[in-house]
């Protein structure tokens, strides 16, 4: 099997998605357009893993499967790493065999930092384990996670260049992940806000957002999930409250965006800044309107 196609099935699982991601990444020369597709795919596929396969069970059946599940994320978390630092060919974890096997090409073309698929697996546990996420500063630990370090893959590609044993490297200083976390917020919670009223009907388990929230309604996430569909009016204030939160990544998002533009360069800036610009606008529309 040659490298190319062992990137195949991840650019398969890419473009079926649909992202804005993978429509940005598209501008990208071919080979950084394969590493894009390998490092989406292996998230994006664990992330459906817990969505999918485990959240959308009844609550009895999630408390069976729930130490499975687990050791699913853990074994993912494993194989995903193994790759990155070194290329290892060990066993794959059952069912994503073929993202592996693109991770593992990627590593012979491109050396990428393996942390931001800990910190992934860190989010998807939570979610398994159900934890309570009772205030804002909860929910920011777990969008590192869940937003903050797909979004810091996506710049270190973008930040990709030749190094000197032949292989591409990123040319930031220090973690991408330090150089897009308030963009990746902020666009995180327009996502949240775009959302709200179909994760709601899906139940209080997709509902990601703090206890705090829902207390100003005088509810939890469950009362708000069973009311959310014959309330707009509910819908309507809890977007006005995240958009209120979101406020305070706006600037400083901006902010990242500006000095990414410059050490990015002129087109792969562009990348970006075409990725982010419309969530920006979304955002600062709706904050408008209230």
């Amino acid at each position: 099997m040659t490298a190319d196609r062992k990137f195949q099935a991840a650019i398969a699982v890419a473009r079926a998605s649909k992202s804005p991601m993978e429509r940005a990444a598209a501008a990208l020369d071919p080979l950084r357009y394969q590493v894009f597709c390998a490092t989406y795919a292996s998230m994006r596929v664990i992330d459906d893993f817990v969505d999918d396969a485990f959240l959308a069970l009844p609550p009895a059946e999630r408390a069976a499967e729930r130490a499975t599940a687990s050791a699913v994320v853990e074994n993912w978390r494993k194989a995903a790493t193994d790759r990155l630092a070194t290329g290892s060919l060990a066993e794959d974890p059952a069912g994503f065999g073929d993202v592996m096997a693109a991770l593992e090409a990627t590593h012979a073309v491109a050396k990428l930092d393996p942390g931001p698929w800990n910190r992934l697996a860190d989010a998807m546990t939570r979610d398994v384990e159900e934890r309570p996420m009772p205030d804002w500063d909860a929910f920011l630990a777990y969008a590192e996670g869940a937003t903050a370090a797909p979004a810091a893959v996506f710049v270190e590609i973008l930040a990709l260049r030749p190094g000197p044993d032949g292989r591409l490297e990123s040319q930031l200083e220090g973690e991408a992940v330090g150089r897009i976390r308030n963009s990746a917020i902020l666009l995180y919670l327009v996502h949240i806000m775009r959302d709200l009223s179909e994760d709601a009907e899906q139940g209080a388990v997709l509902l990601t957002l703090p206890a705090t929230l829902f207390a100003e309604f005088g509810m939890d996430a469950e009362g708000f999930a069973a009311q959310a569909a014959d309330d707009p009016a509910l819908v309507a204030k809890a977007r006005a409250a995240i958009a209120s939160y979101a406020e305070r990544f706006l600037l400083p998002a901006l902010a990242e965006l500006t000095a990414l533009d410059r050490d990015l360069g002129p087109d792969d800036g562009a990348v970006l800044r075409g990725l982010c610009a419309p969530y920006i606008a979304r955002y600062e529309k709706f904050a408008d309107s209230l």
